[in-house]
């Protein structure tokens, strides 16, 4: 019996040996199918194939519901898609589970923070973000983003201002070009107001936040228009060309308005001399042609443009000489003159004035907050051949 029972151990031995091999190779087949499930799904992704990633995911989830990349993947496509209310059922089912590490609940509430912003919830958004803004470092930065994201969305321009400051004293990255703009957009509505000094007030703290924002120079110098502080808008308009020569377009006839104001024709029109040897445009130059004109000197204005437009050809220049020429001609000229002028209109209509110079947005009035890329301050008129902005706030 005994000398049986010896002579079976071995082969017990032998047989769990093989039944544990079989039991990992199974294992080990599962972790293969679902590398090649998640490789596939990201891949599928990265090609813009949405559905068939979904399915890649999906088929993780049936081989082991507990994985935490897959759901979280699965939830980011499903709000991609649009279809929020199963984002947000998937990532609150995820956030159940006990067994949920430290990083991988923050990344659930992340991801459920999204998910509310998407479906416009964002009282439980700012909440879910607000809780994760002192957590792990890369965590805590996306928070804040989506923060901002949800203060610019409700125009809550002083939380955006405390929350951009949060940001950049943790990354080290500038954010004063955007916290100049909210500055800006808290001056905006104060002027509606009436509350001149609060909005000089927001825009001295843009300026501090930002030196080169041409909007901030802007609003001052309406605001100073608005009362009857001509020299000090003069002021805050030129500084402009010093910020951002590009919109010098979009102040070159406030200033000319503020001149004429103060009776100080002969300072402008060294002022134009001035513009004309360091930033040519044919804005400027267009500008600079109704001055003469104003001043009865029509041949010279017609000059004027022309010698500028054989070096820099320009639709909008072409368009100007034609209504200069429509004034000096004869009966027997005038029609073949404004059927040229009509068919240069037609070109104009459609014409952009304004691009973002991230994403290529283009548009015929300003837009401080680009509606393609989200980004402030990057849009500007158009400078070029055909066209430069002649276009006012």
């Amino acid at each position: 019996m005994w000398e049986l029972l010896f002579l079976l151990l071995p082969l017990a031995a032998l047989s769990g040996w093989f039944l544990g091999k079989k039991q990992s190779f199974r294992r080990k087949s599962v972790a293969v199918n679902l590398a090649a499930d998640y490789y596939d799904g990201l891949n599928y992704l990265l090609n813009e194939q949405i559905e068939k990633a979904m399915e890649s995911f999906s088929r993780m989830l049936n081989v082991n519901a507990n994985n935490v990349e897959a759901n979280l993947m699965l939830g980011h496509l499903f709000r991609r898609k649009g279809e929020v209310d199963k984002a947000i059922r998937i990532h609150q089912d995820l956030l159940a589970k006990p067994s949920l590490t430290a990083k991988q609940r923050c990344q659930s509430l992340l991801a459920l923070g999204q998910d509310y912003l998407c479906a416009g919830v964002y009282d439980r958004a700012e909440s879910l973000f607000q809780e994760l803004s002192d957590v792990y470092q890369d965590i805590s930065e996306k928070s804040l983003q989506f923060l901002i994201s949800i203060y610019e969305i409700e125009k809550d321009w002083d939380k955006a201002i405390n929350v951009a400051k949060q940001l950049q004293s943790k990354t080290m990255e500038y954010m004063g070009l955007q916290i100049a703009q909210y500055y800006c957009e808290k001056a905006v509505l104060a002027k509606q107001r009436g509350d001149l000094a609060l909005a000089l007030k927001c825009i001295k703290q843009a300026l501090q936040a930002d030196r080169g924002c041409v909007r901030a120079s802007i609003l001052q110098g309406d605001i100073e228009v608005s009362a009857g502080r001509y020299e000090a808008a003069l002021k805050a308009y030129k500084r402009v060309a010093q910020q951002d020569r590009t919109f010098l377009s979009e102040v070159i006839e406030r200033i000319v308005k503020c001149y004429e104001k103060i009776n100080a024709g002969a300072a402008l029109d060294y002022y134009f001399q001035q513009l004309l040897l360091d930033h040519p445009s044919v804005t400027l130059i267009l500008s600079y042609a109704n001055r003469l004109q104003q001043q009865q000197k029509t041949q010279e204005a017609l000059h004027c443009i022309t010698q500028y437009l054989r070096q820099h050809p320009s639709i909008l220049g072409l368009n100007h000489l034609v209504a200069l020429h429509l004034l000096e001609s004869t009966e027997s000229e005038q029609q073949g003159l404004l059927n040229l002028q009509a068919l240069i209109g037609k070109l104009l209509v459609n014409k952009p004035v304004y691009q973002c110079q991230s994403c290529g947005f283009s548009a015929k009035s300003i837009h401080w907050h680009c509606p393609g890329c989200k980004q402030w301050g990057i849009v500007k008129p158009i400078a070029g051949l055909e066209l430069e902005s002649k276009s006012h706030f």
